[in-house]
């Protein structure tokens, strides 16, 4: 479960990353879009849209993002732990180091 979890709160580090990404990248291509349009009530309110997806993605992303992680993580420590055995698992190594001050 560490690693599962671990694995959950970067994905959703990558997915505030990549929310206010899309925040900025689509918010810019929005913003241009009505000066565009001619104002009508048969057209979409694209302020509302806009201000809708930017809290979308920047709350959205990052959930969506630790329950990817959090499965992911789950799935790999479950591999791991079912190979392990039969594989060998992960051999360390350690060389003691001494100090040699006078």
């Amino acid at each position: 479960m560490p690693l599962a979890m671990m694995s959950g709160v970067i994905s959703a580090i990558i997915g505030l990353i990549v929310g206010i990404f899309y925040v900025l990248v689509f918010g810019t291509i929005i913003s241009t879009v009505p000066s565009s349009l001619p104002t009508s009530a048969e057209y979409l309110n694209l302020n509302m849209f806009s201000v809708l997806f930017g809290v979308g993605a920047i709350i959205i992303m990052p959930i969506i993002g630790f329950i990817g992680g959090l499965i992911q993580g789950v799935i790999i420590a479950v591999l791991y732990n079912f190979l392990a055995p039969r594989i060998g698992g992960i051999k360390l190594r350690f060389k003691e180091q001494t100090n040699a001050t006078h």
